[in-house]
């Protein structure tokens, strides 16, 4: 083990820069004392005039130079109008809801005057629409009933007249049958008459051939269907009336052999009178009027 030899010196070192630093804390503490304690120094003030500087020559004048041209002016910018107040922005659009909501109302109130007006349009058409109906309804009801109205009295008068005529008729018959043969009375030939049947064929024939010329058959049968009729007729051939025996099975194909036998008055007469029947059965079918 080394004996500390080196430890003696750097003891020394450190006591001496100890009191060092010691001493020199002491002098300031000093001084600073006395510097704030000793009375302010008078100022001196020396007063000194510099050498007259030398005469330099005038320089020459530099060559003249063009002006140059001054800038421009910038534009002026306007300044900015200062913000307004939030109570002036308030009020402001207040103003223009107010003026948004009146706007708007008008447009409303516009709109609904319009409506109004189109809906009486409309309304006084379909009065007037319904009125004229009316008025062609109750025309053509009138004309309808006018119509019926003379179809009834033509119906009456012509009931009249064929009532009338049938009396007229049946009266003629009855003068006629009463000083007539007791053939033509019964409507039956004497019996043992030469010739009697043939002579009642060939006037039937020319009876038949008369109504056949006159019939307007309808379209509305199929078939070859048979109808008989019952006529009664005047000496002189005047048709007193028309009844149907046995139909056909067609209204249309009857009724239009009736009128045919009606057409057909008067009869055609038989050449030999002791022939003549005042009641005829008549027997019809379309083919043998085509």
């Amino acid at each position: 083990m080394r004996p500390p030899a080196r430890s003696e010196p750097r003891s020394t070192v450190s006591l001496a820069l100890s009191v060092g630093v010691h001493v020199l804390l002491i002098a300031v503490l000093f001084f600073a004392i006395s510097w704030k304690t000793k009375p302010p120094a008078p100022v001196v003030a020396e007063l000194w005039t510099p050498p007259e500087a030398p005469r330099i020559a005038p320089r020459p004048e530099p060559a003249q130079v063009e002006p140059t041209p001054a800038p421009k002016p910038e534009p002026k910018v306007e300044p900015k109008p200062p913000p307004k107040p939030d109570i002036a922005l308030e009020r402001e659009k207040e103003i223009k809801r107010l003026e948004e909501v009146e706007r708007k109302r008008q447009e409303d109130e516009r709109k609904r005057l319009e409506l109004e007006k189109k809906k009486r349009l409309e309304e006084a058409q379909r009065r007037e629409e319904a009125e004229r109906k009316r008025k062609e309804d109750e025309a053509r009801a009138k004309a309808e009933r006018d119509k019926q109205e003379r179809a009834a009295e033509e119906q009456r008068l012509k009931k009249e007249l064929e009532s009338m005529r049938s009396q007229r008729l049946s009266d003629q018959l009855a003068r006629e049958l009463g000083s007539a043969s007791p053939a033509a009375r019964t409507g039956t030939p004497m019996p043992g008459t030469p010739g009697a049947a043939a002579a009642t064929a060939a006037w039937v024939d020319k009876i038949r051939a008369k109504i056949k010329g006159n019939v307007v058959l309808p379209p509305e049968f199929s078939g070859n269907p048979e109808a008989e009729f019952l006529v009664q007729q005047l000496p002189s051939g005047d048709i007193v009336s028309v009844k149907l025996a046995r139909s056909s099975g067609s209204k249309a194909l009857d009724d239009a052999w009736e009128r045919a036998i009606l057409k057909s008055s008067p009869l055609p007469q038989p050449d030999n009178r002791d022939v003549f029947q005042a009641a005829l059965r008549l027997k019809f079918r379309p083919t043998e009027a085509q």
